[in-house]
């Protein structure tokens, strides 16, 4: 048991002291430990009924306290901690959840977005990628925004021959029946260096073939593209003036003298009580010759039904040459 006597106080005060009877703790407590017994009563600060065995040491009950309210500290520092990693556990589980109930729909919403359509009449052109030698042809057609301004009477140098027709960096042999006339090219106005032969199919219609060029900066990028974009623009020029519809007949690669080309053959039709004729089958062959930033051109028309000049039509083309 310890002696009686002032021992730092067991509370923890820093600086005070609190008398040991023997038996128990005095509520006193003083800052002079020299000083005599205290008087007043005894208060709750006790300790173990054989007191301190060290002057320095605290009574187990307020120890304990301690450890108690460290223990809670503890314990609810571990409830917070299993809280949060529950709400993290269930956030994810109700995320994946919805993953898979996403990726294994066996039923998903249909798209909002139409696909891509081709009535609209000459539509914009969509920038292309850097293009071989023959670009992209096998894409669907994009027209051209407007059909452009060119020059049709502006002529390039060609030889001075009599049996072909010069246009761009094509000629075609001039068929029995036909006459030279450059002004039937000239409604071509989205083309240059224009040259044809014509023949009278009957009063206020003709048959046509034609040469020429057209240009990447007026919008014609590919053989395809350009092909379409001819076509559209003839069929809306001064040529179709009472036009009511088009029917593509074909539309393929072809070859002239080897060099990469598009053939577009069509049924132009129009609605003219003058005329004996429902329109004319229209074919425009685009070829990229090399020539940079231009491509050139063979343009036919003759009477739909009318099979010689439809034949003369294939031995043109069939004659087609570059130079």
């Amino acid at each position: 048991m310890a002696a009686t006597g002032w021992y730092p106080d067991p509370g923890g005060a820093t600086g005070r002291y609190r008398y040991w009877d023997g038996s128990r703790w005095s509520a006193e407590t003083t800052d002079d430990p020299t000083a005599p017994p205290p008087t007043a009563s005894y208060g709750s600060a006790t300790a173990s009924s054989t007191g301190p065995t060290d002057p320095s040491s605290r009574p187990s009950a307020l120890v304990g306290q301690r450890q108690k309210s460290r223990t809670g500290i503890v314990v609810g520092a571990l409830v917070v901690l299993v809280v949060l990693i529950l709400a993290v556990v269930f956030t994810v589980r109700a995320v994946t959840d919805r993953r898979d109930r996403v990726l294994m729909d066996p039923d998903p919403p249909q798209s909002s977005v139409s696909g891509w359509d081709d009535s609209s009449p000459l539509p914009t052109e969509t920038p292309t990628p850097t293009q071989s030698a023959e670009p992209s042809d096998s894409a669907s057609p994009q027209g051209l925004e407007s059909c452009p301004d060119g020059d049709p009477s502006r002529r390039q140098n060609h030889p001075a021959d009599d049996k072909r027709t010069y246009g761009g960096d094509l000629s075609f042999p001039k068929p029995a029946g036909y006459d030279d006339n450059a002004a039937y090219t000239h409604s071509m106005t989205w083309a240059y260096d224009t040259d044809g032969v014509y023949t009278s199919t009957e009063p206020a219609w003709a048959s046509l073939l034609a040469v020429g060029y057209i240009t990447s900066a007026d919008g014609f990028k590919t053989t395809k593209q350009s092909a379409d974009g001819m076509m559209q623009c003839i069929a809306s020029s001064g040529y179709y003036s009472q036009f009511t519809g088009r029917k593509d007949v074909f539309s393929k690669k072809v070859t002239v003298d080897g060099h990469p080309g598009w053939a577009l053959r069509s049924e132009i039709r129009v609605d003219n009580p003058d005329l004996s004729v429902e329109g004319d089958v229209a074919e425009v062959i685009v070829v990229d010759t090399g020539t940079a930033g231009q491509l050139s051109f063979f343009g036919g028309f003759v009477p739909i039904g009318d099979q010689p000049r439809i034949r003369t039509l294939d031995d043109t083309i069939a004659g087609l040459q570059v130079g």
